[in-house]
């Protein structure tokens, strides 16, 4: 396990192929500072971190089991990996979100743009990212 920058995720590899990051802090509004998103210190610690290590075919879980507070700069945040991922040609999973980051995310389209991509844990994201779906 590594912790990346700033103290803000917790790296590691759970399975071969498939990297596991928790947001270590409730509240990463501080970190979601730049415009456009890329530029925000949030995104650059997840792309130095986790992003630009990952290679084609394998799968990335975004943890957000301690997120208190989903703002739409979080939301946005994940749109771009999202993004960033799918042009990698890996795959985005995410678990774990607690009640008021769901409603939050549900209220910004996150139920429909991550459809099949959200699990409630991460040992069944994990088991999603090692058994694809036939």
């Amino acid at each position: 396990m590594s912790t990346g920058n700033d103290q803000l995720l917790l790296c590691d590899t759970s399975r071969p192929k498939v990297r596991g990051v928790r947001f270590v802090q409730p509240d990463m509004r501080g970190h979601l500072d730049g415009e456009p998103i890329d530029q925000c210190n949030l995104f650059r610690v997840l792309r130095a971190d986790v992003l630009d290590a990952m290679v084609a075919g394998e799968t990335v879980i975004l943890n957000f089991g301690l997120i208190d507070l989903f703002p739409t700069a979080f939301y946005r945040l994940l749109l771009r990996v999202n993004e960033v991922t799918k042009g990698a040609n890996v795959r985005l999973l995410l678990c774990c979100l607690p009640p008021l980051a769901k409603e939050a995310f549900d209220l910004m389209g996150g139920n429909g743009t991550f459809a099949g991509q959200i699990h409630p844990s991460e040992a069944r994201a994990v088991y999603a990212a090692t058994h694809p779906a036939t």
